[in-house]
């Protein structure tokens, strides 16, 4: 089954969307990392499945952690969680190999929905 590394300086925010993950949803693990250096070690160690990214991090942003895993691992699934979603920011995502954009404010069962297609999990 595939595992989800998930990257967000919010501790709160990171367990509720592994505990999303980890309930159900058909993925085997749930990895966090609250800034980019832990991310690119846990990237390295685990070869994750999918990584969800916060679009601020502490130490940088999360388009430069995208290129930086592509470089890793350039098949990886990106989903990008930003609070001021734009079409702007969408595009710029996007242009950087990032998946899908998805809103914090939106219904995060999409998210979970939306990993669960990309990662084929029936």
């Amino acid at each position: 089954m595939p595992t989800v590394l998930i990257v967000d300086g919010d501790n709160a925010f990171r367990e509720q969307l592994c505990t999303l993950f980890d309930h159900g949803s058909g993925f085997d693990a749930c990895r966090e990392a609250g800034n980019g250096v832990e991310t690119l070690d846990e990237t390295e160690r685990l070869l994750p499945d999918l990584a969800i990214l916060d679009f601020s991090l502490p130490d940088m942003s999360g388009l430069q952690l995208a290129q930086k895993l592509k470089a890793i691992k350039p098949e990886l699934p990106i989903f990008m969680l930003t609070t001021d979603y734009s079409v702007n920011i969408e595009k710029k995502a996007l242009s950087c190999g990032i998946t899908a954009v998805f809103s914090k404010s939106d219904d995060l069962e999409t998210l979970v929905a939306n990993a669960r297609a990309v990662c084929g999990i029936e």
